[in-house]
């Protein structure tokens, strides 16, 4: 069990921070990508003990990729699509995606658009993850911005 967990960790974060490699992010913001892609990959995990369903997993997953996507944005002075893309990589249903083409092209047209709609409903819930988590940082930070205001205006 923990050499499972330990696994998911090293190869969540390999996978971001090798896609940072592909996407030409600069050398100093990979590890903080591969973090970004770890934590979210284990929220997802996590969720997925709890309730048992990938749509809402993913969208814990997708969350909390959204959360840490704008930490370190802050942290590290970076634009947010530096961590978000490579942090969504091990959350992307490429496999499901993989199995409903297959079973397209060999005529199981029933399973292809039941994998379909799974593959679709976990790629909107991705998307709904980061965009809930990129509201609320976005009404944190002004929030944060205007009690600095009134604290020097004091």
């Amino acid at each position: 069990m923990i050499i499972t967990i330990i696994l998911n960790i090293v190869f969540s974060f390999g996978a971001s921070l090798l896609f940072g490699v592909l996407f030409n992010s600069p050398k100093y913001l990979l590890v903080p990508a591969g973090i970004v892609g770890a934590i979210g990959w284990m929220a997802f995990q996590s969720s997925l003990l709890f309730n048992d369903s990938d749509v809402q997993s993913s969208f814990i997953g997708g969350f909390f990729i959204g959360i840490m996507s704008h930490f370190m944005s802050k942290r590290f002075f970076s634009p947010i699509i530096l961590f978000i893309i490579p942090g969504i990589i091990p959350l992307v249903p490429g496999g499901t995606a993989y199995e409903a083409i297959k079973n397209l092209v060999l005529n199981d047209y029933h399973e292809a658009l039941i994998t379909m709609i799974k593959v679709a409903l976990i790629s909107s819930s991705i998307a709904l993850g980061l965009l809930i988590a990129d509201l609320l940082s976005k009404v944190y930070f002004k929030y944060k911005k205007q009690m600095k205001m009134k604290m020097k205006l004091k």
